[in-house]
């Protein structure tokens, strides 16, 4: 027997949230978790905590944006995976060297305006792979591995970094390994970065400043947080000087 999928959202456009999950045939055999913030407009890392807080039956957790359309089979891609690790389908990961660090992105997904159209597939140098942190797009996670170490998203974080937060702090603390995964998907949003999310960034370099290794975002060039971020740094080219770049030095 297939183990129960939920599938989380913090929601206030109702009509892109049915497009992408309520009217999804793909999301029919999953347990949808609908919450409506449209009054509130409390901050998601509250609302993804209390459903932490009330589910009772074991299962996947999927925390996913109102604007995230799954096009697989979730609930067949994640039976068999290790319950012990963290995914989601792109994320970065900083390889730190001895003279310059470099930004890694693994995954892929398909991103777009709002209306669909400037419809662009985002790919890293490998699909499948060992990250730092993913993109608040989705997270996925077991409920067994959020008992077993009291995983909480960081409530001072609003609407910005908060999936890198959940991620850098369970490796930090628990050595929680986060990983992409092959989902086929599109992100309807261009996101954007505001004052709103370099706030978020200055309390996540603060809180890990004394991390074990340094981590990066995957939005912008060079917004790195944990350990010495003023370190010289790259981010991968995603071309095939770049990947030959990468495999070569691997």
């Amino acid at each position: 027997m297939s183990e129960k999928v939920y599938m989380v959202s913090v929601v206030r456009d109702f009509e892109m949230y049915g497009n992408c999950i309520l009217d999804n045939p793909l999301c029919r055999s999953l347990n949808i978790v609908t919450i409506d913030n449209r009054e509130e407009n409390l901050g998601i890392p509250l609302r993804y905590n209390c459903i932490l807080d009330t589910l009772e039956e074991d299962g996947w957790i999927v925390f996913c944006h109102e604007d995230w359309m799954p096009e697989c089979d979730l609930q067949s891609i994640l039976s068999g995976l290790d319950k012990d690790c963290l995914y989601g389908p792109i994320g970065v990961f900083v390889e730190e060297r001895r003279n310059r660090d470099f930004i890694f992105m693994h995954g892929e997904a398909k991103n777009c305006r709002k209306d669909g159209k400037s419809l662009k597939t985002i790919y890293g140098v490998e699909t499948c792979a060992r990250v730092d942190c993913f993109d608040c797009q989705c997270l996925i996670v077991h409920s067994s591995l959020v008992k077993k170490y009291g995983l909480r998203f960081d409530e001072k974080l609003l609407f910005d970094m908060y999936v890198e937060d959940f991620c850098v702090n369970a490796f930090e603390k628990y050595g929680v390994i986060s990983r992409t995964i092959k989902i086929e998907c599109t992100h309807f949003s261009r996101g954007s970065i505001n004052a709103r999310f370099h706030s978020s960034l200055d309390y996540v370099r603060e809180k890990y400043k004394g991390g074990k290794k340094r981590y990066a975002t995957i939005v912008g060039r060079h917004n790195t947080f944990g350990r010495n971020i003023d370190k010289p740094v790259s981010k991968y080219r995603n071309n095939l000087l770049g990947k030959v770049w990468y495999w070569l030095n691997k």
